[in-house]
């Protein structure tokens, strides 16, 4: 694809084609479209002569494509049906593949299955972010995960005059614009803990930042304390009563994120890829 002298091979694209697919059979098959493989692969088909081993290919990619749909939905029924087995004979038999090159892909493949039938791993962003202890890596990932969102402005502040400004960040959030400070805290929050976030909590609205690098003036700010672990039982009442008061006195709007809602907006915000790219970044596996 893409080639600047104008050739086309037939041959070279019905590979590109099924390289495709086995690389999002192993790498992520819920990224997979058998829809979208046999369409192109037809196309191939439409723009030179078609050969006595399209039929195969059309068939390992509907095959393999039912297989997986098969192991996530109804694995137990699909274990009876072999047609990730069928699937991959009929790929062997293509001589752009070969059966080498199948037999190579096979345990890759299985793994893949396996991996569908059990269900995904969904907990590697809580191993992942427990796993950090330093609070500047914690905020450097976070900054880079609001990067992601192309925000007006995000900038690590942290430092011994930062009045409780570890990251600001200028967000246009639901057709407004919110100037959110974040004070980032590693670990469970305890009582010694809370006291010293509290007081840089409240820093963040007696010290307002200097509008110098920000493009627009922002609707109103926020204060979030966020930690890759939870309040523990005994410091909850306390934050909660201070939260509450914070509103309903100072009209203040602060909220705390902890490790489960980390994830979730990370999650709900499609950010799982920024988040891996930014583990990477600092030498965390994910």
């Amino acid at each position: 694809m893409g080639t600047e002298s104008g050739w086309h091979s037939g041959e070279v694209a019905r590979f590109r084609v099924l390289v495709n697919v086995l690389s999002k059979l192993v790498s992520d098959p819920q990224t997979f479209s058998p829809e979208d493989a046999r369409r192109e692969y037809q196309v191939e088909i439409r723009m030179s002569v078609e050969t006595e081993y399209d039929r195969l290919a059309l068939t390992f990619i509907s095959e393999a494509a039912g297989a997986f749909r098969g192991f996530e939905s109804d694995p137990a029924s699909e274990l009876t049906r072999n047609r990730l087995a069928l699937a991959l004979d009929m790929l062997a038999k293509i001589p752009i593949i070969g059966p080498d090159v199948t037999e190579a892909m096979r345990p890759e493949i299985g793994k893949s299955a396996l991996t569908a039938m059990l269900g995904p791993v969904r907990t590697w962003m809580h191993r992942a972010f427990e796993g950090i202890t330093k609070e500047s890596v914690l905020r450097t990932v976070l900054l880079r995960v609001l990067q992601a969102g192309l925000p007006l402005y995000a900038q690590v502040r942290h430092g011994p005059i930062e009045y409780g400004k570890d990251i600001a960040a200028l967000l246009h959030i639901d057709g407004v614009v919110v100037l959110r400070h974040y004070q980032v805290k590693c670990g469970d929050i305890d009582k010694n803990k809370w006291r010293e976030s509290k007081d840089e909590l409240e820093e963040i609205f007696l010290v307002p930042l200097t509008t110098f690098q920000l493009p627009v003036v922002p609707d109103y700010i926020e204060g979030v304390l966020v930690t890759n672990g939870h309040a523990n039982p005994y410091v909850e009442p306390v934050m909660d009563a201070w939260f509450q008061a914070q509103r309903e006195k100072q009209g203040r709007l602060v909220k705390f994120m902890h490790l489960d809602a980390l994830v979730d907006w990370i999650v709900e915000h499609r950010l799982v890829n920024e988040l891996r790219a930014a583990l990477q970044e600092q030498g965390i596996d994910a």
